[in-house]
This record gives structure tokens, C-alpha cells and sequence, in this order.
């Protein structure tokens, strides 16, 4: 048997729009990433999703609230899936941090996989609990399809470990808004369908931010 895996980020916020460090903070989808999830909910409408799983945060509980909405399912919240703290870059826009931090702003650009950011967590502190978290849903949703609506940089860590890759490969992964991410999870490993999709959102002309920040 296997399991279908459908990998999904949120919405925009007004604080990706800004370029501004998110992490755990609370901050809610805006409109447009409202927008982007209906986008995403009627590119998915005609698939069987068994089970549905999401980041605490709301940015990322709304988002798996509208997809899921027409599948007669309610998310589920988990730890697993919580965004990278940032510590004190939380709220600061990526220029302030450049300035305040430059050699660890330089390195997060370059090789963040070496990188924790001033009372922050790290990369592979994120990636042991993501990855961990998907494995064991996998097996629990045997032969079922599930999404897991998650963030940024958890999403980037989770294809990486379905791709064995090293996570000195992180920067080289791109996560656009509301983009949906299909693996499947094998006997022996994980079947890559697709990465990034986001064409539900460019074929409807939504706004899309051209860096996944």
C-alpha cells in the first residue's frame, strides 16, 4: 500500500508581502492569501483527501479550513508542523536583519542549514519534528490520501527528506503561497509527483509574490 501526500503552504500575510520574518508569530492570511486557498480548494475539489493535518498557526489553520471545506473533513492541528522560530528576527523585515545581524544574515542567504537565528531554532531542530511527524501519518493513513498544510520552511525541510536530500539543499527548493506539493510515500521511499504547483493561482491571475519569502 501507500500514501498520497498532498504538501501545501498557506496563504500570503501581510508580513511576506512585507518581507518580514513570521516564525511562530501569529500572523493571519490577508486577502489575497484568502483568495490563493479558495484557488487551491478548487484545484483539489475533485480529489479524495481521507484526512487533513495543519500548523497551529492560523495562517496556516484558515488555509486548511477553506481547502478542506468542500471534503466533509475538519483539520487537524499539529506541533509537527510549526513553523521555524525566528527569535529575534520575528517581526523585523529582512533588511533590518541584514543590518543588524549581517554575518548571520549572510550565512541564513547562503547556507542557512548552519544557521540559528539569535534565540531561534534551527533547520534540523525543524526538520527532525516535521519529517517525524509526516512519517508517522503516513503509516497511520495507509492507503488514504492526507494534506498537510504547514509553512515556508517546513515545507522546503519535507521535500527534502522525501528526496534524501542533504538540507544544504534548502535554498534551492521554492514554496510560492498556497502552492501544492504531491508525494507519495512508498514501501521503499517517496514518489515525487509534483513540486510548487502553482498554476491554480497564475492561470486565475491572482497576485502571486515572486520570491517565496
Amino acid at each position: 500500500m501507500s500514501t498520497k501526500i498532498l504538501i501545501i503552504r498557506h496563504g500570503e500575510t501581510a508580513w511576506n508581502r512585507g518581507k518580514i520574518f513570521r516564525g511562530t508569530y501569529d500572523i493571519p492570511l490577508n486577502e489575497n492569501g484568502k483568495q490563493q486557498a479558495r484557488l487551491a480548494a478548487e484545484a483539489l475539489k475533485d480529489m479524495k483527501i481521507d484526512a487533513a493535518y495543519t500548523s497551529p498557526l492560523s495562517r496556516a489553520r484558515k488555509s486548511a479550513e477553506i481547502v478542506t471545506e468542500c471534503h466533509g473533513i475538519s483539520p487537524v492541528t499539529h506541533d509537527g508542523f510549526i513553523d521555524l522560530d525566528y527569535g529575534e528576527w520575528t517581526g523585523k523585515k529582512d533588511s533590518e536583519v541584514a543590518k543588524l545581524w549581517p554575518n548571520e544574515h549572510k550565512a541564513w542567504t547562503t547556507s542557512p542549514h548552519s544557521v540559528r537565528p539569535p534565540e531561534g531554532t534551527t533547520l534540523k531542530e525543524v526538520f527532525d519534528k516535521s519529517f517525524t511527524a509526516m512519517e508517522e501519518l503516513a503509516k497511520k493513513h495507509d492507503g488514504q490520501t492526507i494534506a498537510i498544510f504547514a509553512h515556508r520552511v517546513v515545507n522546503k525541510l519535507l521535500i527534502i527528506g522525501a528526496l534524501s536530500l542533504g538540507l544544504e539543499r534548502f535554498p534551492f527548493i521554492i514554496q510560492g503561497n498556497c502552492c501544492i506539493n504531491e508525494v507519495e510515500r512508498l514501501k521503499g521511499g517517496y514518489l515525487i509527483q509534483s513540486i510548487n504547483n502553482v498554476s491554480h493561482i497564475k492561470n486565475a491571475g491572482t497576485a502571486l509574490l515572486k520570491t517565496d519569502f
